[in-house]
C-alpha cells in the first residue's frame, strides 16, 4: 500500500469510484482516499459533495468511513468546525491514540468546543449538548487517566464544569499535591463565580475526608466561600488540642487576617467563644480561655500590626539626607511642590513612626496652606500607619474639639489619618466615631471635615460591608457637595467593596447621571470599579450598560469595572475589551485608565505585560503613553523586571511631563528594594531622579514624580515592598483598592496617601506558642551583598576657604636657595641604610596579604549567612533561605519563610531567649512613671504649625 501511495500521481481515478453504483467499488475508493488524504487533499476538496452524499446515505453501511474522510479535508481546509463535526460522525473510526496532527488538532477543538458549550449552559440545560461530541471528551479523559495526566484531567473538568470528573481525578493521583495545584493556580482562574464555588466546596470536602485533614487549606477554601461558622469551629476544635494543635490555630488564624475580608473576620470573631466584654471590640475579653483570646487577637489583625510596627521601628533605614535635600530643591511656596515632599516623607517613613522630618521641618510645614494642609495632616496616618492602639492619641492635637472647626483643613486631614492608621482594621470605636463626624458639623467648612471624614471612613471599613456606614455615606452623597460627595463615593466603594450589592450600585447608578458634579461622577466610577472587585462574569451585564453610555465619565466606570472585576484573572475577554478602549475611546482619561487597568489584570503573569504594551508606550498619544507606563509599574512592582525597565527607562525623557512622571513612579514600583549589586540600573534611575528634581527649568509636575518616586523606591525605611497578592497567591483586596486609589491622584493628590495599603514588610518574623519573638537564625545561601540595603549618600563634604597665596619676586626665591643650601652643607648626613636581602620578600608577601584579605572578605561576603528573625528578608531572597538542620525552631507551615510564621520549639525544657520590644517598653515606661517625687517627663507633643483658619 505504502509503494501505491508514492507511485500514485493523482487521486481523480478514486475520486471517480464514488461515482460507481456498486457499495463494495465505493468502500475501496473512500479506503483509498482516506489513505492519500495527506497527500491529495486539494484535488480530493473539488468532489467533498460526493463524499457527505454518501455520509449522508443512512442506508451506506460505510457512512462513518466518509465522514472520515470529510472531517480530514476540512482540517487541511482549515474549517475546524466542520471537521470536527464529521469526526464525530466517523465514531471509533476517530483513533484518539493517534498522535497525528489531525487528530491532535480535531480532539483539542472538541475539547474547546465543549467547554464553550458547557459553559454557556446552566446544569439543566447542560444535556444540550451533543452527545457524540461529550463522548469523545471522555474518552480522552479516560486515556489521561490511563497516562496519569491528573493536571490535564483536572484543567479539563473545571473548564467544561464536570466536577464528576473533577472529584475523581482528586481522588485517584497524589491527591494533597492536586488540591494544592487547584487551590493556588486553578479556582482564582475561574470566571464564573458560581462554578468558583462550587469546586471550592469540593475541593473542602475532598480535604476533609483525609484522617489528618489540612486544617490550613480547608479555613482558606472555607474564607473564600464565606463560611465564618465552619471556620470557627476548626480554629475551637483545634484550640482545645494539643500543642502542634494550638499553633495550627494560630497559623490559621494569622493567614486569614492576611488573605480574608474585614468582613469574614469579623464574622468568624462572633462565631468564637462570646466576649463577656463589650468593650473589647474583637479582641481579647476576660472570659475567653487564652487560646480564643488569642485567636481573637490575632484575627482581629492587633497581633500582625504590632508585630510589622516593631519590624518596620526597629530597621528604619531612611537616607535622611535624601529627603533633606528634595526639601530644600522644592519650593514649598507651591502647593504641588509642598505636596510632592510630603508624599516622599510619608512614604519613606510608612509605618515607622518616625515623624522625625516634620519635627526638624516646621518652617517648611508652616507653609502648607488649604489643600497641602491636608494633605500633610494626612501623612500622619501613613507614617503610624498600624499604630492603632495610639491612633486617636496620636492625632488628638489634630481633631476638632466637641461641635467647633478650628482649622478644617487639618482636622479633615486628620479624619482621613485616623482611618489610614486603621486601614482594614477599623474599631467600632473608629467606625462609629468617624460616621458620627458626617453629621456632626454643619457650615461653610462641614464639607471639608466630611472629605476628611469620608475616606477615612472608606478606609477604617473597607471591605466591611456594613450597611449602616454606607447608609450614612450615601447620606453626604446626597447633598451634591462636590468635595464631600467626591470622598462619599469613594469611601462607599471601598466599604462596599467587592460585595455586588445591587441596592449600593443602582443608588450609585443613578445619582451618577443626576449630579453634574464631575468629581462626583468620577469618585462614582471608581467606586463601582471596587463594588465590583472580584466578581469577574457578574460583572459583565454593568459593564456592557456602562460601555454603551454617551458620557465618558461613566464609559471609564466601566474600565474601572473590568479593572476590578477581573483583576488578576489575565481573562482574554477583559484584555480585549481594554485593549479596544485604548485605541477607539475618544476621550484620553478612558484610554489612559484603560491602557493602566491592563497592568491590573495581568498583575499574576508580570511577565507578558512588556510584550503586551511596548507599542503602546509608544503611541502618539501621551495618555496611552502614561497609561502603559502605570500598567507596567503595577504589573512587575517589586520584581524588577529588566523588560520593563528597558521600556521605561527611555520614557524618562519624553517630551510631555506627565507621562515622564508615570514613568519614575513605575520605576520605583517596579526597583523598590533593589540594589546596585542586584541591578546596577538602580543606580542610574536614583540619580536620574535627583536630576530632575534639580533641574532648574524643570516642569513642576516632572519634579513631583520623581520626588515622590524618590519616597516609593525606600519606602517605610527601605523594608517594605509593593505587592498586590499574598504569599500563596491570593489577591489583596487592601492592597488592589489602594493602587487603584493612587492613581486617582491625577486628580486629586490626598488620594495618594491610599498607596500605604499596597506597602508589605518584607522580614523573617517567627513567633512561639506564647506570641513572643524568640531568637532564631535561618540561613541564606547566597552572596549577602545581594540583599544589603543601598549605601547611604555620604553628606557633601564643606571646604574651609584658605589664604590667597602672595606674589613672590624672584630674587627673594633666589636668595632663600642660597640660604637653603648654606644650611645643608653643615648638616651631617647619616650614612645609607643598607638595603635588607628580603626587602622586595616583605612588599610581596605584604602584597600577597592584602591580596588575600581582599579575596577573603569577598569569599566571606559571598558564603552563607544567617537571617535572624525580626530582620529583613527580600521576596527574591526567599529561594535562597533555608531552616538549618537541628534548629531548635522549627515553622509549623512547612516550607514557609514570609509572613508571619508559628515556630514549634523543639526543645521545651530549656530557657528561651526573646527578643524584647522596644515599642512596648516605651509604652511600658510611660504607663509606669512614678507618680511621686521627681517625675520623668512626657515627651514632648508635636502639633502640626498651623494657624487657625478663617471661617467660611
Amino acid at each position: 500500500m505504502a509503494g501505491q501511495v508514492e507511485t500514485l500521481t493523482s487521486a481523480s481515478g478514486l475520486i471517480s469510484l464514488l461515482d460507481e453504483e456498486e457499495r463494495e467499488l465505493q468502500y475501496y475508493g473512500l479506503t483509498q482516499l482516506e489513505a492519500v488524504a495527506d497527500l491529495f487533499w486539494t484535488e480530493i476538496s473539488d468532489s467533498i459533495t460526493k463524499i457527505e452524499v454518501l455520509y449522508e446515505d443512512e442506508s451506506f453501511e460505510h457512512r462513518k468511513l466518509a465522514a472520515l474522510v470529510a472531517s480530514k479535508i476540512y482540517f487541511h481546509l482549515g474549517e475546524f468546525d466542520d471537521a470536527l463535526n464529521f469526526a464525530l460522525g466517523a465514531g471509533d473510526l476517530f483513533r484518539l491514540e493517534d498522535t497525528s496532527a489531525y487528530v491532535q488538532t480535531v480532539v483539542n477543538h472538541a475539547i474547546d468546543k465543549y467547554i464553550e458549550l458547557r459553559s454557556k449552559n446552566d446544569d439543566e440545560t447542560a444535556a444540550d449538548v451533543d452527545g457524540r461530541l461529550e463522548s469523545v471528551v471522555e474518552r480522552m479523559v479516560e486515556r489521561c487517566f490511563e497516562a496519569k495526566d491528573f493536571a490535564q484531567v483536572v484543567g479539563i473538568s473545571i473548564e467544561s464544569r464536570r466536577l464528576d470528573i473533577l472529584e475523581r481525578a482528586l481522588t485517584s493521583g497524589d491527591t494533597k499535591s492536586l488540591l494544592a495545584y487547584v487551590q493556588r493556580d486553578c479556582i482564582d482562574l475561574i470566571s464564573s463565580i458560581r462554578v468558583q464555588n462550587q469546586v471550592q466546596d469540593l475541593v473542602v470536602k475532598v480535604l476533609m475526608q483525609f484522617e489528618e485533614p489540612d486544617y490550613e487549606a480547608v479555613c482558606a477554601g472555607l474564607s473564600k466561600l464565606n463560611n465564618p461558622t465552619t471556620t470557627a469551629g476548626i480554629l475551637r476544635h483545634l484550640a482545645q488540642g494539643d500543642e502542634d494543635k494550638v499553633l495550627s490555630a494560630y497559623q490559621i488564624a494569622f493567614d486569614l487576617n492576611a488573605n480574608a475580608t474585614q468582613e469574614f473576620t469579623k464574622a468568624v470573631v462572633a462565631e468564637l467563644a462570646p466576649s463577656e466584654d463589650p468593650e473589647a471590640d474583637i479582641a481579647i475579653a476576660q472570659g475567653d480561655p487564652v487560646e480564643i483570646a488569642r485567636i481573637k487577637s490575632i484575627l482581629s489583625g492587633s497581633e500582625t500590626l504590632k508585630l510589622h510596627l516593631e519590624f518596620l521601628f526597629r530597621n528604619n533605614k531612611t537616607d535622611m539626607l535624601i529627603l533633606n535635600h528634595t526639601c530644600k530643591l522644592m519650593d514649598s511656596r507651591l502647593s504641588l511642590a509642598h505636596s510632592a515632599v510630603t508624599f516622599a516623607n510619608a512614604f519613606m517613613h510608612a509605618g515607622t513612626t518616625v515623624d522625625n522630618f516634620l519635627r526638624d521641618n516646621l518652617e517648611w510645614l508652616s507653609r502648607a496652606s488649604n489643600w497641602s494642609k491636608f494633605t500633610a495632616t494626612a501623612a500622619l496616618g501613613v507614617i503610624h500607619h498600624g499604630h492603632v492602639k495610639h491612633g486617636f492619641n496620636l492625632l488628638q492635637p489634630y481633631l476638632p474639639e466637641g461641635l467647633s472647626s478650628v482649622s478644617p483643613y487639618s482636622e479633615g486631614g486628620a479624619f482621613f489619618a485616623l482611618g489610614l492608621i486603621h486601614a482594614c482594621h477599623g474599631t467600632d470605636k473608629v467606625i462609629s466615631y468617624l460616621r458620627d463626624a458626617l453629621v456632626l458639623f454643619s457650615g461653610p467648612t462641614a464639607e471639608i471635615l466630611q472629605h476628611g471624614a469620608c475616606l477615612g471612613l472608606g478606609a477604617a471599613g473597607m471591605g466591611s460591608g456594613g450597611e449602616d456606614v454606607g447608609q450614612a455615606l450615601l447620606g453626604v452623597l446626597y447633598t451634591d457637595s462636590a468635595i464631600a460627595g467626591e470622598a462619599a463615593a469613594l469611601g462607599l466603594g471601598m466599604v462596599m467593596m467587592g460585595s455586588n450589592n445591587e441596592g449600593v450600585l443602582k443608588e450609585m447608578l443613578l445619582y451618577a447621571k443626576e449630579t453634574e458634579h464631575e468629581k462626583i461622577i468620577r469618585a462614582l466610577a471608581v467606586g463601582i470599579g471596587l463594588v465590583m472587585f472580584g466578581r469577574k462574569q457578574e460583572a459583565d451585564p454593568l459593564i456592557e450598560r456602562l460601555l454603551d453610555e454617551e458620557d465618558p465619565l461613566l464609559r471609564l466606570g466601566a474600565v474601572h469595572a473590568i479593572t476590578m472585576a477581573y483583576c488578576g484573572t489575565g481573562d482574554n475577554g477583559a484584555i480585549r475589551r481594554l485593549l479596544h478602549l485604548a485605541v477607539s475611546d475618544v476621550k484620553d482619561d478612558v484610554r489612559r485608565a484603560a491602557v493602566t487597568g491592563l497592568g491590573f489584570v495581568l498583575l499574576r503573569s508580570p511577565e507578558q505585560v512588556p510584550r503586551m504594551v511596548e507599542l503602546l508606550s509608544q503611541s502618539f498619544n501621551p495618555h496611552v503613553r502614561a497609561g502603559a507606563a502605570l500598567a507596567l509599574g503595577i504589573a512587575c512592582a517589586g520584581s524588577g523586571s529588566k523588560k520593563a525597565v528597558v521600556i521605561l527607562e527611555p520614557m524618562l525623557k519624553d517630551a510631555v511631563d506627565f507621562v515622564v512622571e508615570a514613568a519614575s513612579i513605575s520605576l520605583a514600583f517596579i526597583l523598590i528594594q533593589q540594589n546596585e549589586v542586584y541591578d546596577p540600573k538602580v543606580a542610574d534611575v536614583r540619580k536620574r531622579y535627583s536630576t530632575l528634581i534639580e533641574a532648574k527649568h524643570g516642569e513642576g509636575v516632572t519634579k513631583f514624580g520623581a520626588a515622590v518616586s524618590q519616597g516609593i523606591i525606600d519606602a517605610g525605611g527601605r523594608n517594605v515592598t509593593i505587592e498586590l497578592t499574598s504569599g500563596d497567591g491570593q489577591l489583596n483586596m487592601a492592597a488592589c483598592a489602594g493602587m487603584l486609589l493612587f492613581t486617582q491622584f491625577w486628580y486629586w493628590f490626598p488620594l495618594a496617601h491610599f498607596l500605604a495599603l499596597t506597602f508589605k514588610p518584607t522580614a523573617l518574623i517567627a513567633v512561639n506558642k506564647d506570641l513572643h519573638l524568640p531568637k532564631l537564625d535561618a540561613t541564606c545561601v547566597s552572596r549577602k551583598s545581594l540583599f544589603a540595603y543601598p549605601a547611604a549618600i555620604e553628606p557633601p563634604v564643606v571646604v574651609a576657604p584658605t589664604k590667597i597665596a602672595t606674589a613672590v619676586l624672584s630674587t627673594t626665591t633666589k636668595a632663600r636657595r642660597g640660604a637653603k643650601k648654606s644650611e645643608d652643607s653643615m648638616d651631617v648626613e647619616p650614612p645609607a641604610k643598607p638595603v635588607e636581602e628580603n626587602s622586595m620578600d616583605v612588599d610581596e608577601s605584604s602584597d600577597a596579604k592584602a591580596l588575600l584579605l581582599k579575596k577573603g572578605r569577598r569569599g566571606a561576603a559571598e558564603s552563607p549567612f544567617a537571617v535572624g528573625n525580626m530582620t529583613r528578608l527580600l521576596p527574591y531572597q526567599e529561594r535562597y533561605v533555608k531552616w538549618p538542620a537541628g534548629s531548635r525552631y522549627v515553622p509549623v507551615k512547612q516550607g514557609a519563610i514570609s509572613g508571619v510564621l508559628l515556630v514549634r520549639d523543639t526543645t521545651p525544657g530549656k530557657p528561651e531567649e526573646l527578643i524584647a520590644s522596644t515599642l512596648e517598653e516605651e509604652e511600658e515606661e510611660m504607663a509606669t512613671a512614678p507618680t511621686t517625687g521627681a517625675e520623668v517627663p512626657p515627651p514632648e507633643p508635636f502639633e502640626y504649625p498651623f494657624g487657625n483658619e478663617p471661617q467660611g
